[in-house]
């Protein structure tokens, strides 16, 4: 984590996001692009590029940023400031969705509330209609690792599964036996579990985690209880937009609506590839 692309509206909490940068750059100096949302510098942002100064960062400045701006700087990661709440504005919030559905990038949504995460926790969370996608798992895990080394605090892991048949439940057309329901549940949770598991068994020995959690989704209803809010969540973007996500939202974008909590965003990658840890190209398997 050397390139950090800081994407800054007028008015965000400065001390919080000194205090992450600090933290990162305690292995390595570093390259910090400061874009801001508005055409010059605020007093909030003039404050920050001082402080990075005096912390000995490369430093540089982008005016009115765009998608493609930040792709052509090619960052390790992107951290978006979250606006103070008197100052949020709808072009604020449109901005993370175009980040979160279509940027190639990693995007670091940082709550204004909150100091540096006491704990980065990888959320791999099956799509509703489809089985857990492997290759957006295994980048989840890779950069949940990445940056709790980075930060150096611990790394733990939440796999969650959905259960098709608990629709069959709360449909009156439908009458299914308890026990036909349980079996169904028993094979939804293996198939899941075995799905991770054959995501792990790929990593190389390098990549520790503290715990890891299996449990019954959605998250978002169970989310005050397993992820707290001075945790850093690292998850999978589906990458849908239009009426598709209407009809479907992103689990990454409600979480940011949801939660005080700071996530990173990953969009799904390419399907046919992956980047290994050594950076040579697998066949991604079907």
């Amino acid at each position: 984590m050397k390139r950090i692309a800081l994407v800054l509206p007028e008015i965000f909490e400065g001390g919080a996001m000194l205090g992450i940068l600090e933290r990162l750059a305690r292995r390595q100096p570093l390259q910090v692009q400061l874009c801001s949302q508005e055409q010059q510098l605020s007093a909030s942002q003039s404050q920050l590029l001082g402080w990075l100064q005096e912390m000995n960062a490369e430093t540089s400045l982008h005016l009115a940023v765009t998608m493609d701006c930040l792709e052509a700087m090619k960052p390790d990661l992107v951290i978006v400031a979250s606006e103070t709440p008197n100052a949020a504005r709808p072009e604020s919030w449109k901005l993370v969705q175009d980040l979160s559905r279509r940027s190639p990038l990693p995007v670091w949504i940082m709550n204004a509330h909150t100091g540096p995460p006491c704990r980065v926790t990888a959320l791999i969370d099956p799509d509703r209609e489809s089985r857990l996608d492997p290759c957006l798992a295994d980048e989840v895990l890779r950069l949940s690792f990445k940056l709790a080394h980075a930060l150096n605090i611990p790394m733990n892991i939440i796999n969650v599964w959905y259960l098709h048949e608990e629709g069959l439940l709360r449909s009156w057309r439908i009458r299914m036996p308890e026990q036909e329901v349980a079996a169904r549940r028993r094979r939804a949770a293996w198939i899941a579990q075995a799905d991770l598991a054959r995501v792990l068994s790929t990593l190389p020995p390098e990549l520790t985690w503290n715990e890891i959690h299996c449990v019954q989704g959605p998250v978002i209803d169970s989310l005050d209880s397993i992820l707290p809010s001075d945790t850093l969540i690292v998850t999978g973007s589906e990458g849908r937009d239009g009426w598709t996500a209407r009809l479907q939202p992103n689990l990454a974008e409600t979480l940011c609506r949801r939660t005080m909590a700071e996530i990173v965003i990953i969009k799904r990658p390419n399907s046919q590839t992956k980047s290994s840890w050594d950076g040579t190209t697998l066949q991604a398997p079907i």
